[in-house]
């Protein structure tokens, strides 16, 4: 990693103009806080019309009776404080039950990653192919599933421990988890103010080996299908359908900084946005020298800031291509340093 300078700069410049041409585009999230008027409740706005993860997934015409889109369309995200339990609340355009769940609700399937202050933080994700960035490290992970085949509701502390989710309710397409406060508290902080959380939705799957959705290019393969054009790309898409994000173009931008070249998964960030950071983005490039075409590199980038350092870094990967120039000139290198290397060892003999 490298400090952000001259051409670095100007692409992180070029890169933040179009996140803003993106975001200006898109619907936006709002968000409140009271805690004046009876418990604690933060409550998020999540932009509607956009369970399509990066942007170019679909849903399959043959798994329609219970994977549709209104069913993953996230539209609001609340955390409230209950007595000695936190209520977690997920909303959506339309909750069903095509899988006959006895909890009343499938097959959404809801991630919610809680940002706070722990030990052993972790930014990886459970099985969802993302991750977040380390200012986003979570210390526990609440899962509302519907309990069908092995894939259960469950609470993940970042040391690996397992809890219970006391109790699921659904109510006017809104899906709730209570889970014990003091639990929380011990996992993370007593500051609840400060949480911050990465919610993602995905789905279950009775056909998976994981119990999550399977992606395809296929429809008749997958209940989602990707669109994109890059086959190599399946083993690393966001198993994500919609999140919690300002708008749909930050959703989509972050869910894209995927990598099949470079075996990269998905960046995310947690919200509230961390303040004084970036979102993830990737730039792509391909630069050749100005005289010959002696070397093409792509240059791979992921542009975000980490945790205790106030400069913005880069993280990149670059993957050389070279042309005959280039090995032509490295073997006139390796001759000059051979014949450098005996000029000098006869003018040692010739001084004996």
């Amino acid at each position: 990693m490298e400090s952000i300078g001259g051409k670095s700069l100007r692409s992180l410049l070029l890169a933040l103009f179009l996140l803003a041409a993106v975001a200006s585009g898109s619907s936006s999230t709002s968000w409140s806080t009271s805690t004046t008027a009876g418990p604690l409740a933060v409550n998020f706005a999540d932009p509607e019309g956009d369970p399509y993860g990066p942007g170019n997934y679909d849903y399959s015409s043959v798994f329609a009776d219970a994977y549709r889109a209104e069913y993953f369309d996230l539209t609001g995200f609340s955390v409230r404080l209950e007595g000695d339990n936190v209520r977690l609340a997920v909303s959506f355009t339309n909750v069903s039950n095509p899988l006959e769940s006895s909890l009343g609700f499938s097959p959404q399937v809801v991630h919610v990653y809680i940002v706070g202050r722990c030990e052993n933080a972790r930014t990886d994700t459970l099985g969802l192919n993302a991750r977040l960035r380390a200012v986003d490290a979570w210390c526990a992970c609440v899962i509302v599933a519907p309990n069908l085949g092995n894939y259960t509701s469950r609470i993940v502390l970042a040391d690996g421990r397992i809890r219970a989710v006391d109790r699921i309710v659904v109510e006017n397409n809104t899906i709730a988890a209570e889970v014990s406060l003091a639990m929380l508290v011990e996992a993370t902080d007593a500051n609840l103010t400060s949480w911050r959380y990465f919610v993602a939705v995905t789905a279950y799957d009775p056909d998976s080996p994981d119990g999550l959705v399977r992606i395809s290019i296929e429809e008749r393969e997958a209940p989602i299908v990707y669109t994109g054009e890059d086959r190599e790309s399946l083993r690393f898409l966001p198993r994500i359908l919609d999140m919690l994000a300002e708008t749909s173009g930050e959703q989509y931008l972050m869910l894209s900084t995927y990598s099949a070249a470079h075996g990269d998964v998905a960046t995310v960030a947690a919200y509230p946005y961390a303040e004084g950071t970036i979102l993830p983005y990737v730039l792509r490039a391909i630069t050749t020298t100005v005289t010959t075409p002696i070397t093409v590199a792509e240059t791979y980038v992921k542009v975000y800031t980490v945790p205790g350092v106030t400069t913005t870094v880069t993280e990149h990967v670059q993957v050389p291509k070279y042309g005959p120039e280039l090995y032509a000139l490295a073997l006139v290198s390796v001759v000059l340093v051979v014949l450098l290397a005996l000029s000098l060892d006869r003018r040692r003999f010739l001084g004996k």
